[in-house]
């Protein structure tokens, strides 16, 4: 019997998200979060606290959805044609961050807009970037490990080390989507991701 309750929670976080997700931390008022998920002031405070509250739920929201969904598919699959070609997952994982999405904008990844926007300040939302952020390097090296254990890569291949290379260009190549208005660098940054998945 609660889930309609938690559906609709689901909805109203989905909508908040991307409101955030869209304008940014900064710029987003409870006005425009009130019109995003059809919710009145009382039923946002009641149900988050405050402006803070709403965006930190957000935030756990995207970790678990968005980012969670997309390192198990991609990078930690328990059965999937990936699961036979874990450096196509981390490849494929790279490449769809940049599809389009259900907006036709280049938003880059939510976490991190937010770790540009408000850096290391809020420990609270330094949690769930530093979280979100560890999920993607711990599921890349997982790859890595999963090529080396198939002698798709050299055993002598530093695996950590290798996933933080690939971790912080992706992690740049998301800031550069966000503001770029010339996308032909993607295939460039693509061909040094893949040199570094494949070379010994």
């Amino acid at each position: 019997m609660a889930r309609p309750k938690e559906y609709q929670q689901e909805q109203v976080l989905d909508r908040a998200t991307e409101c955030f997700w869209q304008r940014g931390y900064t710029a987003t008022s409870m006005k425009h979060l009130e019109q995003a998920t059809g919710l009145t002031p009382g039923s946002l405070y009641n149900s988050f606290g405050s402006k803070d509250g709403v965006f930190l739920a957000c935030l756990d929201h995207y970790n678990d959805t968005v980012i969670g969904e997309r390192v198990r598919h991609y990078l930690k699959p328990a059965s999937h044609e990936y699961k036979n070609k874990p450096l196509q997952g981390i490849e494929d994982f790279i490449l769809s961050a940049f599809e389009p999405g259900p907006i036709d904008l280049c938003l880059g990844c939510l976490m991190v807009n937010t770790t540009v926007e408000l850096g290391p300040h809020e420990k609270a939302v330094r949690q769930r970037t530093s979280k979100a952020m560890k999920s993607v390097l711990q599921g890349i090296q997982h790859g890595l490990r999963q090529a080396q254990e198939k002698e798709q890569l050299d055993s002598a291949v530093d695996s950590r080390q290798r996933a933080q290379s690939i971790s912080l260009m992706f992690n740049g190549m998301l800031v550069q989507w966000r503001g770029a208005t010339d996308k032909r660098w993607l295939n460039n940054t693509m061909s040094s991701i893949r040199e570094l998945l494949r070379s010994n």
